[in-house]
């Protein structure tokens, strides 16, 4: 099991770290990842990883979670399309691979060095295809470009089986790169947000902020300074 340390620090008076009221900043290995959540909203870390609830558990009706892969420098990951990497791990890379074989997918000849690396960042993430029963719709792929990151998200609409009703869940795929104590690398952030439909209209809203406020690859030296204001 995972081991984890919590440790509370007092900000400098002159701290560089700001967001909009009502928000605070969620901060991953020391600037990774980062990205503004509801200031009410619940962390938590298990061996799964990073999880942000609406409300302490199991009293909570939404819920993030985020996962940092760091892949290995030997792949070039720009000659990835971002996009068939999410489209990989929500389809299901069985399905994906055949799709790819038969030239319907871009970037086939990079995904087969991608999955024969022990650190493929799809390693757990692909679809039973039992799930596909109970898939109720699938918006489009949106892409969003600033400099130095890239993010691909879209909204599943499925059957959740324990409640027999209605479940909506957004799954995000971000690839920046930052440098760390001199060393530079790739950084591909996976975020999901599952709700229920009732409860869409305020978590488009959460989401909405998660996505304008990602930053990737923005590392911070001293967390009780934050970032360097210009």
């Amino acid at each position: 099991m995972a081991h984890w340390n919590k440790r509370e620090l007092r900000m400098a008076d002159d701290h560089g770290w700001r967001c909009k009221p009502g928000y605070t900043i969620f901060v991953a290995d020391r600037g990774a990842v980062r990205f503004d959540i509801p200031e009410s909203w619940v962390v938590a870390v298990d061996d799964e990883g990073v999880k942000i609830h609406d409300k302490q558990p199991p009293d909570d009706d939404a819920r993030l979670q985020l996962t940092v892969f760091y892949p290995p420098p030997a792949v070039d990951w720009t000659e990835l399309p971002l996009a068939t990497l999410l489209a990989d791990a929500l389809a299901g890379r069985g399905r994906a691979a055949a799709a790819a074989a038969e030239g319907r997918l871009p970037g086939r000849d990079r995904r087969a060095v991608l999955r024969g690396d022990r650190d493929d960042p799809l390693a757990g993430l692909g679809g039973d295809p039992d799930e596909d029963d109970d898939l109720l719709g699938q918006d489009p792929i949106s892409h969003v470009l600033r400099p130095g990151l890239e993010v691909v998200w879209t909204e599943v609409r499925q059957m959740d089986p324990e409640e027999h009703r209605e479940a909506r869940h957004r799954h995000l795929f971000a690839r920046g790169k930052g440098t760390d104590r001199g060393y530079e690398r790739d950084i591909l952030p996976f975020i999901t947000m599952d709700f229920w439909p009732e409860d869409a209209g305020r978590c488009k809203i959460v989401w909405k902020e998660l996505v304008r406020s990602l930053r990737v690859g923005q590392y911070v030296a001293d967390p009780r300074k934050g970032p360097q204001r210009g």
